[in-house]
């Protein structure tokens, strides 16, 4: 689910894009086609027709283009498929006619899209095919600042003049970089966060410095609680004598029937051997204090009707079993279910169903090079034991998903590279054929190419500056927005307590975007030297 979730987030925000580089290309288009618009519109041609001329052709592309993608919709999914645990069951009936439906509504989509990018042939006349598609025409000021006041060179000045005088134009490319380092920069989070161990509570699991997984399905027998207890106080002997003072812990999972009045369903149900309640985190309510008490997921409480103070009935081999819940808490494991017994509460470990691996929590509070130190040390102690890790292992591992999210990271890495690449590119172009007469005219009293390349360049800079600050203020509430309701989806209640990459974050990402922005606009404005001083003779 965290797979399919972030997948969608990314295509949602690549939609977004894909819109905008649209925008640009429909206007584009139209600047580039003024002659022939006011000339369909001189010999009488309506709006509507003109209109429906360019809808044919972006119907045309949109069909192709979704046809494609549609093709590519399948192998793409058994590639996903793959790539979730083979012990979960995914339901994918009507996949065909579900994929058909929304490729027939992203075509509509784009049609409604380019009908309103089209507006614009509303606004030129006849005249504009004269005039190279100016009027000619200002009544307002062109912008807020002034050379004379100002004490920046020509080409800064210039580029900033331009962002002022057109906050329309330079805030839709502002809002596609937003989206795409936005992107980035949630998914750095989320990545960060799922293997920096802090989601330990969110399992419903005790705090632990490292874990390893041991042959204790072995003790899943009718007196496995007392062999149990014996296995954990023998590896805290044998740790104390080995100079590292810790306490063992580990959970056992059951799948027990539980009801409340009339509501009854199967439940997770949780018990931890070497640990109290209070060591665990819960939402509302009291730690369960003694036997006969039980604390519960806000999603088995919904299911079973039940509340802080209600009484439960788990049915056992060994006879009903009837808990009062102290409190709720959350849980991911088992999708939000599950029910944590009393640490003394008696349960025949015969119905045991699974174990999650040992937890080992130091006493002395080692640091990091001398808990990778001692996790080695265990090894040599224990060579039966698998997979020894450390806290941000151990929870990456129960995510079973991380190394796929980093890996869905990495492409939209590449995918954002291009989409800036491409945006910057045809704004640019977009911006050379609009203002031609322009720029011939700063040839014509004599500024340089060069002057003209770094003015044309330091536009877009500017506006990925704007871009890196507005995404970095933004990137937590938006990482909050959007893979909130994907840890809720499989029994998160509380925030998320994120954990950022600084170096991804401040310093790798937002140069991808400047180092990007700022090459391909500067081989974009090479065009201006086709430009001559000559041109000037086309301005009206």
């Amino acid at each position: 689910m965290m797979v399919v979730g972030i997948l969608l987030v990314v295509s949602l925000v690549l939609v977004a894009v894909a819109l905008v580089i649209l925008r640009f290309s429909i206007t584009f288009t139209l600047s580039e086609e003024f002659r022939e618009i006011g000339v369909m519109k001189a010999i009488g041609l309506c709006d509507l027709k003109i209109r429906g001329l360019y809808l044919v052709k972006y119907a045309a592309l949109s069909v192709i283009g979704t046809a494609a993608g549609l093709a590519l919709s399948f192998p793409f999914g058994e590639l996903l498929v793959s790539v979730v645990p083979s012990s979960i069951i995914i339901n994918n009936q009507n996949a065909i006619f579900s994929n058909f439906i929304c490729a027939v509504c992203m075509v509509g989509v784009i049609m409604l899209f380019c009908y309103g990018c089209t507006g614009k042939v509303g606004k030129m006349s006849p005249i504009d095919a004269v005039r190279n598609g100016q009027t000619g025409e200002r009544f307002r000021k062109k912008s807020v600042i002034s050379l004379g006041k100002s004490k920046l060179p020509a080409a800064p000045f210039l580029a900033l003049n331009d962002i002022v005088s057109s906050p329309k134009r330079f805030g839709i490319i502002t809002f596609a970089f937003f989206l795409c380092l936005s992107l980035l920069l949630v998914l750095s989070t989320t990545v960060s966060t799922a293997k920096s161990g802090t989601l330990f509570n969110v399992f419903g699991i005790a705090d632990f410095d490292i874990s390893a997984k041991g042959e204790v399905m072995e003790l899943m027998t009718e007196n496995g609680r007392e062999k149990l207890k014996e296995y954990l106080l023998d590896m805290e002997e044998t740790l104390a004598r080995n100079g590292m003072s810790a306490r063992c812990i580990q959970e056992i999972m059951f799948k027990l029937p539980v009801s409340h009045g009339e509501n009854e369903t199967s439940v997770a149900i949780y018990q931890g051997t070497g640990t109290t309640a209070d060591m665990y985190e819960y939402i509302e309510g009291t730690p369960p204090q003694s036997v006969g008490e039980a604390a519960l997921t806000s999603l088995s409480a919904d299911r079973l009707k039940a509340n802080i103070g209600d009484t439960i009935t788990i049915k056992t081999i060994d006879g009903d079993k009837k808990l009062i819940i102290t409190a709720i808490f959350q849980s991911m494991s088992y999708m939000g279910e599950g029910v944590r017994l009393h640490e003394d509460e008696e349960i025949n470990y015969i119905q045991a169903q699974s174990a999650f691996f040992t937890q080992i929590k130091f006493t002395d509070a080692p640091d990091q090079k001398e808990t990778t130190r001692r996790m080695e040390k265990i090894q040599k102690l224990y060579p039966e034991l698998d997979d020894i890790s450390n806290r941000a292992e151990s929870i990456s591992n129960l995510l079973k998903v991380v190394d796929t999210i980093d890996t869905v990271k990495q492409m939209v890495v590449v995918l954002a590279f291009i989409l800036v690449v491409l945006i910057t590119v045809l704004m640019e172009r977009s911006f050379i054929v609009k203002e031609q007469g322009e720029i011939a005219l700063m040839k014509a009293i004599g500024i340089r190419n060069g002057k003209i390349y770094a003015y044309h360049t330091l536009r877009f800079v500017f506006v990925g500056c704007m871009t890196v600050i507005a995404a970095e203020l933004f990137a937590l509430s938006l990482t909050h927005l959007f893979i909130d309701p994907i840890f809720k989806m499989m029994g998160m209640e509380l925030a998320v307590d994120y954990v950022i990459n600084p170096f991804e974050m401040f310093l790798v990402f937002p140069l991808v975007i400047l180092a990007t922005t700022a090459a391909s606009t500067f081989l974009a404005s090479l065009y201006t030297k086709t430009i001559a001083a000559l041109d000037t003779a086309n301005i009206e």
